[in-house]
């Protein structure tokens, strides 16, 4: 991974920058890009440091410059109110040398829970194309908030839920946390309930070998490798799943090493903790059997090991995730390197 500053937004304006191992001899400028031009704001050689801004009407990036480099950085989970999940996929390195750009390619949970506020805060993004994963049932349940009548939206199910999950997406909004309890409770009874990580272990695998998966994912990168497509926003409900798998398919395709994007994944985990509470407090008014309550906390979990069985998958039966999107996923050499040309610098 690139020891580069990461940038967290920790209160309004009050930004953390913090760098994972740091070379403390080292001095670095920190400027703000406005209007692409860099505005000093500090001189250091600390490896951690806290910057506040005056209130702005864009969202920040930031240059920083050392004796031997510089780059542009961001936060990358961003405060749009009423959402947790939202953020960019910028800034990771590739193994050609190049990096992913800032602002262009964005993954979510669904906007439906956009505040005004929120959706505020989305209309200076840029947003031009939402892709949203989810079924009908679920757009008819949770219709996303709308941005603005120049974005455009496609919707495309992978069709890769758990059972377990699918009872739950069918039901109302008032009975989908009992009906997909029951179901488990039902499969527990039975003695059919299999071991809750094999479940989503699965999922993961049917996003690449599923042919309804394969179609969907393959119009998704059809579609950001289009050249009018930018920014994109890719999301499903909670934007772990189908998201997850998506956003990995994008970046990977980029060159994005294994590592950042396994990274990048488990981003979820840290900004679910508070959503995940509650979940599960919800669900605990409606069982206390542990081994159900394990289960369901299994669905909105986020391990390393999903996505690596996805990437792992990929990477035995076709060597690289290149490979892959353009022998079954059928993207063509152009449509590849068009993507690169957009989303790397």
């Amino acid at each position: 991974m690139e020891n580069k500053y990461k940038v967290e937004q920790t209160r309004k304006n009050h930004f953390h920058f913090e760098i994972p191992m740091a070379n403390k001899e080292q001095e670095v400028e920190v400027f703000l890009m406005e209007n692409s031009q860099p505005n000093f704001l500090l001189k250091t050689k600390q490896e951690n440091f806290d910057i506040d801004l005056n209130e702005l009407s864009h969202r920040p990036y930031f240059l920083i410059k050392t004796k031997a480099n510089q780059y542009i950085t961001a936060e990358r989970t961003l405060p749009v109110e009423g959402m947790n999940n939202f953020r960019d996929m910028g800034g990771y390195e590739t193994d050609s040398g190049k990096t992913v750009q800032w602002g262009k390619l964005y993954r979510s949970d669904h906007i439906h829970n956009a505040t005004d506020k929120g959706i505020a805060y989305l209309q200076t993004l840029g947003i031009h194309t939402i892709i949203d994963y989810r079924s009908n049932v679920e757009t008819q349940k949770y219709p996303n908030k709308q941005i603005s009548d120049q974005v455009t939206t496609y919707q495309m199910d992978p069709s890769a839920h758990a059972a377990e999950l699918a009872a739950q997406f069918q039901s109302s909004k008032e009975e989908e946390d009992a009906n997909l309890i029951n179901e488990i409770i039902e499969q527990k009874e039975k003695g059919t309930l299999v071991d809750h990580s094999d479940v989503v272990l699965t999922q993961y695998h049917t996003f690449v070998t599923k042919k309804e998966s394969q179609e969907a994912f393959s119009k998704m990168l059809q579609i950001v490798a289009d050249p009018n497509a930018p920014a994109v926003v890719q999301h499903c409900r909670g934007g772990k799943d189908r998201t997850g798998f998506g956003s990995m398919l994008v970046l990977g395709t980029l060159g994005v090493k294994k590592e950042d994007l396994v990274e990048d994944y488990l981003l979820t985990a840290k900004n679910r903790i508070e959503r995940n509470r509650i979940k599960m407090e919800g669900y605990k008014k409606l069982t206390n059997d542990p081994v159900v309550l394990d289960q369901l906390y299994s669905f909105i979990d986020t391990k390393p090991d999903f996505i690596e069985e996805s990437i792992d998958t990929i990477h035995e039966q076709y060597g690289s995730i290149e490979n892959y999107v353009k022998k079954e996923l059928k993207l063509t050499e152009q449509m590849v390197q068009q993507m690169k040309n957009m989303y790397l610098e």
